[in-house]
C-alpha cells in the first residue's frame, strides 16, 4: 500500500501541463528534469508523512528562485 508520502511524491512528479497560456507567461515546473528538486522532495515527505494517517495538509506555493521553485517544497526559503 503507497504511504501519504507516495503518493505526494507521485502526484508532483507525474505533472504534466499541455494546455496553452497566454503570450509571457510560462509554468515553472522545479520537478522536471531536476534531480536535486526530486531527492529534496522525496526526503522532505518521507521523512514527515511516510504513512496513512489521517492529516490536514497546507497546500501553497513560494514559487520564487529561492522558494518552491528551487526546493519544490512549499513556503521554503532557500536562504533562511
Amino acid at each position: 500500500m503507497k504511504t501519504f508520502a507516495d503518493k505526494i511524491i507521485a502526484f508532483y512528479t507525474e505533472i504534466d501541463f499541455r494546455g496553452t497560456l497566454p503570450a509571457g507567461i510560462s509554468i515553472m515546473n522545479p520537478f522536471r528534469n531536476n534531480p536535486d528538486v526530486i531527492n529534496t522532495v522525496t526526503l522532505f515527505y518521507r521523512k514527515y508523512y511516510s504513512d496513512n494517517n489521517k492529516r490536514h495538509m497546507i497546500i501553497g506555493i513560494n514559487p520564487g528562485r529561492l522558494g518552491a521553485g528551487a526546493t519544490g517544497i512549499p513556503f521554503t526559503d532557500t536562504i533562511r
